[in-house]
């Protein structure tokens, strides 16, 4: 919690955080936990609200009054259609009328009454804080007794449950940090406030520094994502405000040593590229200067102006490239000017979202990595270089470090450090503040926490663009998530996991470290666990490829939703994707195909891509080997290059090409036993997937496909691996074995680029 004083109207600022965040003390926090019954409210037209309770023995009485001053004023998210015209949003600029303040002698509060379930927000009194969150599914008349505080049967009427969390602090004179995030503002006479606050609010608020950001993303951006989103700009805006959010969270770090705000003035959803914006395929020096074109054409010149923004960043779905040495160099992932904010012509960033390279195959930039490729690109419009360039900080593990794979790098070396030291003197744009307004893109929502809503599925999900994708293991994600698909072989890194994102039961990464969750607080019941439990399961259609021997199989999922785990990773034991056989003779009137010419089928089909595949179509099955299940499954074409059979299962794996025989296709029998295709392996016809199953197979899964992310400017399979997925004319397999430490990820080296242009230079 923290004052800040703007002469001469003596307006108080107060933030609220998760308890851990508006104070850290040297040791010293102990927390509570009660649940308690809280009625719901109708914001609407309610300026005003009562709210009074008992928890802990004490009373607590509050008279919340709407706040409407949260972010920039006058908000807009403009959007371009057909025509190239650009049209505004204003059902996504309307505020949000239901956060709530409360302030007097005994206690203060931000309170939120958005969602529809329940009431967030923080009490802060003399010698504690209480933090309130919604139960949520939880029933509590299932929770042991003394858990709840003991209510009439018709006091539960329009009433939930809630967590309230109660946190002990030692004096504030001792050592502690202020974490702002969401900033609320409440006109009243400086001498009111309690004694706690006036001391802290002696600061001086022209310190603090923000940047008022633009945020523009374009065409290919959209045309990326739309499909994901089922073309709804809502749920694209709110991936963009988690994105915003993940890049506040790395300017709110203490390793950067000063706090820096980012406040959100207007967001560009382009659904066509304006006219006036040309994007020049992705060449990044062209596209930087054609975008800070448009970003001085379009910024209201004083800074004053509600509209004016301090930077502007150009989020892309282009894949960006630089010519040197009259190379193509495709490693480039964002591209800004050293020192350039505050002066108009340079305030501008571009930086890549959702790239894939021309397989399919994820850039670092694919996900939310591009959060990280983000703020070093911010970091060198501030005025910071490389670390190791011009500095005497180590090359690697910093987020200014000149490489940007996916794994590591979280943190700001001391050469950062040094630079946003001298930022009040040198950047003064960034001294000012917006009066902020309550309207519903409002990224701070997130509490520098994303990962929490965005979480490790969601962020999988993202990266492959794909409903279907999971974690591989939590294992180190909070320096590397590891994913995965049933739709696809390996498995992918997604760069750190976002600050928020669970990483073991009752933890959560932060500043690319598994720590204690926020909210996991030691109480006379410890922490308040809830399990996960599986939804119903969804069953698709019976599907066939109508060949010969073979059946039909159907999918079937579901989710960890009913209800979702709390503060725990246990209770959806099991799969979340099954696929299952099914009889196919309805689907399959006309004569079947056999397996061969639907294999000629899809070779040339394969041809098309692959240049050096047999355009005459020539394909086969192999023979089922127990060793690699996969292996009958999968589809293999002549080659023109040399004597063999190919399976482009690496070339075709993000293609959308599905390199393997439908699922239900026969290839195999044993014992008496017919195998068919499911998940892409041969299996028994009683076989039931199982999670054994999938970890006997983990080091195939590793060994044979392994990363399958992209590599900078597209490095080919090598001789080893063609092999390996090869057979001869005979049919027999060229090499049935790889080295144990084949295919393992490769340094972030390789991804070293100068993305940035001296201010001299430019």
């Amino acid at each position: 919690m923290t004052l800040l004083i703007e002469a001469p109207a003596y307006i108080l600022h107060y933030v609220y955080f998760c308890n851990d965040n508006i104070l850290r003390i040297h040791r010293h926090n102990t927390q509570d936990v009660e649940i308690v019954m809280l009625p719901l409210w109708n914001t609407e037209n309610v300026i005003e609200i009562p709210l009074a309770f008992e928890v802990f023995g004490q009373f607590i009485e509050l008279r919340l009054r709407r706040n409407t001053k949260i972010i920039a004023p006058k908000f807009q998210v403009w959007t371009h259609n057909e025509g190239n015209i650009l049209q505004e949003l204003p059902h996504l600029n309307e505020p949000t009328p239901c956060h709530y303040l409360h302030i007097d002698s005994i206690s203060s509060a931000a309170i939120s009454l958005c969602q529809e379930h329940g009431i967030h927000g923080l009490i802060f009194l003399e010698n504690s804080t209480l933090e309130i969150t919604p139960m949520g599914d939880l029933n509590p008349l299932s929770l042991d007794y003394h858990f709840i505080r003991e209510r009439s049967e018709a006091s539960l009427k329009d009433r939930e449950p809630h967590i309230v969390k109660r946190a002990y602090a030692t004096p504030i004179t001792q050592d502690y940090y202020i974490r702002k995030n969401l900033q609320y503002e409440y006109n009243l006479n400086i001498s009111r406030t309690n004694p706690v606050l006036e001391k802290i609010g002696r600061r001086q608020i022209n310190e603090d520094l923000t940047i008022e950001l633009a945020i523009f993303f374009d065409e290919a951006g959209y045309n990326i994502f739309a499909p994901f989103f089922d073309k709804d700009d809502e749920k694209i805006r709110d991936m963009l405000l988690a994105y915003i959010n993940g890049v506040q969270a790395l300017y709110h770090q203490s390793s950067l040593g000063k706090q820096i705000d980012i406040s959100l003035v207007r967001m560009d959803i382009m659904h066509k590229q304006p006219s006036d914006l040309p994007n020049f395929g992705g060449e990044r020096g062209s596209l930087l200067d054609s975008f800070c074109n448009y970003a001085k054409l379009y910024n209201p010149s004083d800074d004053k102006h509600p509209n004016h923004w301090d930077l502007g960043l150009y989020v892309s779905g282009l894949d960006f490239y630089a010519i040197e040495d009259g190379i193509k160099n495709t490693a480039t992932m964002g591209l800004a000017t050293v020192g350039g904010t505050c002066i108009d012509q340079y305030s501008c960033v571009i930086a890549e979202l959702g790239v894939t390279n021309r397989f399919g195959k994820p850039y670092p930039s694919a996900g939310f990595t591009s959060v990280y490729i983000a703020a070093h690109e911010i970091g060198h419009n501030l005025g910071m270089h490389h670390d190791s360039t011009g500095n005497s900080c180590p090359r690697d593990g910093y987020i200014m470090s000149p490489s940007r794979g996916v794994q590591g790098e979280t943190i700001w070396s001391e050469c950062s450090r040094e630079v946003v030291r001298t930022l009040a003197r040198n950047k003064p744009c960034l001294l000012d503040k917006s009066t902020l307004e309550d309207k519903s893109l409002n990224h701070r929502r997130f509490l520098d926490l994303p990962g929490r809503e965005w979480n490790a599925k969601k962020q999988c999900e993202i990266l492959l663009r794909d409903k279907d994708a999971t974690v591989a293991t939590l294992h180190q994600a909070c320096q590397a998530l590891q994913c995965k698909s049933p739709h696809r072989s390996g498995y992918y890194f997604a760069g750190p996991a976002l600050d928020g994102t669970d990483c073991a039961s009752g933890r959560e990464c932060r500043a690319g470290e598994c720590l204690p969750a926020f909210q996991i607080v030691p109480g006379p019941g410890g922490p308040f666990i809830r399990e996960g439990s599986w939804s119903d399961w969804k069953v698709g259609p019976c599907r066939s490829g109508c060949l010969q021997k073979s059946k039909g199989a159907r999918q079937r999922n579901r989710s960890c939703n009913n209800p979702l785990a709390i503060n725990t990773e246990a209770g959806c034991e099991g799969l979340h994707y099954d696929v299952q056989l099914c009889k196919d003779d309805r689907l399959c009137k006309k004569k079947r195909k056999t397996i061969t010419e639907f294999a000629a089928i899809r070779c040339i089909e394969f041809s098309e891509v692959l240049s050096e595949l047999d355009r005459e179509g020539r394909g086969l099955q192999a023979i089922h080997e127990s060793d690699r299940p996969w292996i009958a499954c999968a589809i293999f074409c002549r080659r023109k290059d040399i004597m063999s059979y190919y399976t482009p299962r690496i070339e075709l794996n993000d293609l959308g090409l599905d390199p393997y025989f439908p699922d239900g296709t026969w290839c195999h029998e044993e014992g008496g036993q017919n195998y068919f295709c499911r998940q892409h392996h041969c299996l028994p016809e009683d076989f039931q997937f199982a999670k054994k199953f999938l970890s006997d197979h983990k080091d195939e899964i590793e060994l044979e496909l392994g990363l399958q992310n992209a590599r900078p400017n597209e490095s080919k399979p090598s001789d080893r691996l063609i092999k390996y997925f090869s057979l001869g004319l005979d049919g027999l397999p060229l090499l049935t074995s790889l080295p144990a430490n084949f295919n393992l990820p490769l340094g972030d080296d390789e991804w070293i680029d100068k993305d940035y242009i001296d201010l001299t230079k430019a």
